[in-house]
């Protein structure tokens, strides 16, 4: 056995409340398991999950997608806004900086940089364990997605994403899987969550 890596997602700025989640997801996996990470932003989730899978020893693919130019409904761009993002004003920037946050960990981490619809027909259908949502987080992009990315998941395994208290999430899930069929267990984590059938 190998010795265990320390976790580095804590000097990754950034938004992560998930923990406890990815770490279940990492324990119950098998061998030739594929995941995969819509929305990643500055790499501190894809850092934690990175650390779980070398820790586990265990051989698990790990894609990371997002355009690395901010997301719609959000004001990344504009000076003048609280949300502001220096690394948006030159075209590589904040994909540069995912890619030296993920620096030690980069040999688990696949970085894609699209939309999230523009690559999932990149995906056979149910050849996925896991895809965790977190790219925008408007009603009808989070419709799209969940529409798009479900038929990726194979049957007994998870669909999730972020948000879960946010209402234009809560309504997208509703219209589509249905607020029922949702695993409230991670909601303290603000995760929903999804075993496909």
């Amino acid at each position: 056995m190998l010795m265990s890596i320390k976790h580095i997602y804590e000097t990754v700025s950034g938004w992560f409340t998930f923990p406890l989640f990815y770490s279940s997801v990492v324990d119950q996996a098998k061998d030739g398991y594929h995941f995969v990470e819509v929305g990643t932003w500055k790499g501190k989730s894809a850092c934690y999950m990175a650390v779980e899978i070398i820790n586990s020893e265990k051989k698990i693919k790990f894609d990371c997608i997002d355009t690395f130019k901010g997301s719609e409904d959000e004001e990344y761009a504009n000076p003048n806004s609280s949300s502001y993002e220096p690394l948006l004003s030159t075209s590589d920037g904040l994909y540069n900086h995912f890619l030296d946050n993920i620096k030690p960990v980069k040999h688990v981490v696949n970085p894609i940089r699209k939309s999230s619809l523009e690559v999932v027909n990149e995906y056979a259908d149910e050849s996925l364990n896991c895809v965790f949502l977190d790219a925008a987080h408007d009603y009808e992009n989070v419709y799209n997605d969940i529409k798009a990315w479900l038929p990726k998941v194979k049957k007994g395994n998870i669909l999730a994403g972020h948000d879960w208290n946010h209402s234009p999430i809560q309504q997208a899930l509703d219209d589509t899987i249905g607020l029922d069929n949702i695993i409230k267990h991670w909601a303290s984590e603000s995760v929903w969550v999804y075993k496909v059938k």
